[in-house]
């Protein structure tokens, strides 16, 4: 672990460019570190560059903040840059840690599926960090049916559950773990971690069902190419995914996580999820439930809402405000989070909110992917957008977000609250967004029409 003292007087330059390093650009600054600029191959303006021009301009340190794409940018930035100069950051309990990376190499594993020549026929569901709701449901799905199927994760808390419903799991990065990778006949992903895989036999496919659509502009994935990259809409292959991953084949199915809005939920799709707030929903009186879903901001940490006078006007119009934030966010919020409020209630941070979706009323939010989904619900959306100017100059979006935003916009406390009881009249616009997004064999239940599509290719 470095300390911050380590980089007094030195030039740096931050990526790749997005709001959580605009955040950490005034972070730093605060702190008298020098920051030069940013790197990003996807965007231009007078303070960013591309890798290739630092070749030409002398500097320090690159530090590189991003969870999901950091191995992705260290290869590429590593074949024409001294690893020494690479800093990795991560985020932890709302602090900054700064990682000297040398090198990043693939582990030893303690089988390898080319070298093993067997029968395969068992779906293999790796799940690295947490087990989102894509891998859930789809995994759910082959222990109903009875298809050889076992989960692979490193997720501790996780593991209780499964633990406590008797289901098949291993940690992932064991030597059982590996075993079940070697003899799978399908390895199925809902992250874009691929860093944990051997090298495979010809007879296996990699899987990958991804977790959203969306209006973000995301940078290329070429490290891995998939043989199935379950999908939602050939207008979304083409505007979007085609863009950022290689696969074989994409299979426009939909997604799993999406059965629960067409089914009755029983208790192993309650798996991971806040079951007390589930269950307040499940017997409630209240004329409405509305359930809050703010994505994460980097660069802001507070929730824009005086919830004393939101649950007063929910107390008049008898209505529950369930508050799901970010992770990260509720750890500078759990002086509120531990505050009791009549009609406000917060759900677990790292709770599946999915089950609980179809019992919502109005979903408020603003930029998350899970509108999308939503959409399938035909209920109403409120699109609370009070830093919406800030969000599209720092954020590539793929389209214009009025356009394929199909809600009320509302920018301040005093519109939100009118909003609650307003007349929705946006039906025939998230029909039209949801065709696009959705083709009509993802609009309805998905799991049995991806596990028949994958038998069906692999006979």
């Amino acid at each position: 672990m470095i300390s911050l003292k380590s980089f007094d007087n030195k030039v740096i330059y931050l990526a790749p460019h997005s709001p959580m390093t605009l955040a950490l650009k005034n972070y730093l600054e605060v702190k008298n570190v020098n920051i030069k600029g940013f790197i990003d191959k996807n965007k231009e303006d007078t303070n960013i560059i591309k890798i290739e021009e630092l070749a030409n301009i002398e500097f320090d340190y690159i530090f590189i903040l991003s969870p999901n794409h950091f191995n992705a940018i260290f290869q590429e930035y590593s074949k024409t840059i001294n690893k020494d100069k690479i800093i990795q950051l991560s985020i932890n309990n709302g602090k900054y840690k700064f990682n000297k990376t040398f090198n990043i190499t693939q582990r030893d594993f303690f089988y390898i599926p080319k070298d093993i020549e067997c029968k395969r026929n068992k779906f293999v569901f790796i799940s690295k960090s947490f087990i989102s709701a894509n891998n859930k449901a789809l995994y759910l799905y082959c222990i109903r049916n009875n298809i050889d199927t076992i989960l692979l994760t490193d997720n501790n808390e996780q593991v209780k559950e499964l633990k406590q419903n008797n289901l098949p799991y291993h940690l992932l990065n064991t030597k059982e773990a590996d075993y079940e990778i070697a003899i799978s006949k399908f390895i199925i992903f809902d992250q874009g971690n691929y860093t944990y895989l051997p090298n495979l036999h010809n007879s296996q496919s990699t899987v990958q069902l991804w977790h959203g659509v969306g209006l973000k502009k995301m940078s290329k994935m070429n490290n891995i190419t998939y043989d199935y990259f379950i999908s939602t809409s050939n207008w979304t292959n083409e505007t979007n995914f085609k863009n950022i991953f290689n696969a074989k084949e994409f299979l426009n199915l939909g997604y799993p996580r999406n059965d629960i809005f067409f089914k009755e939920d029983d208790s192993l799709d309650l798996m991971f999820c806040d079951k007390q707030v589930y269950e307040i929903v499940k017997n409630n009186n209240y004329n409405k439930i509305i359930l809050y879903m703010p994505t994460h901001r980097e660069n802001n940490t507070e929730i824009a809402l005086d919830l004393d006078r939101l649950n007063k006007k929910l107390q008049e119009i008898n209505s529950l405000f369930i508050i799901k934030l970010h992770p990260f966010v509720l750890e500078f919020y759990k002086h509120t989070y531990n505050k009791l409020f009549s009609n406000i209630i917060f759900h677990n941070a790292n709770g599946d909110i999915y089950p609980l979706l179809k019992y919502v009323d109005i979903l408020v939010s603003d930029y998350s992917s899970i509108v999308y989904d939503f959409l399938l619900l035909n209920k109403p959306i409120i699109f609370y957008i009070y830093d919406i100017e800030d969000y599209i100059k720092n954020t590539n979006l793929l389209f214009d977000y009025n356009e394929y935003s199909s809600g009320i916009k509302v920018k301040n406390q005093d519109e939100l609250e009118n909003s609650f009881l307003q007349e929705d009249i946006y039906f025939k616009q998230r029909k039209k967004i949801k065709n696009l997004f959705f083709d009509e064999i993802a609009q309805d239940i998905c799991s049995k029409n991806i596990i028949d599509k994958l038998l069906e290719k692999n006979i």
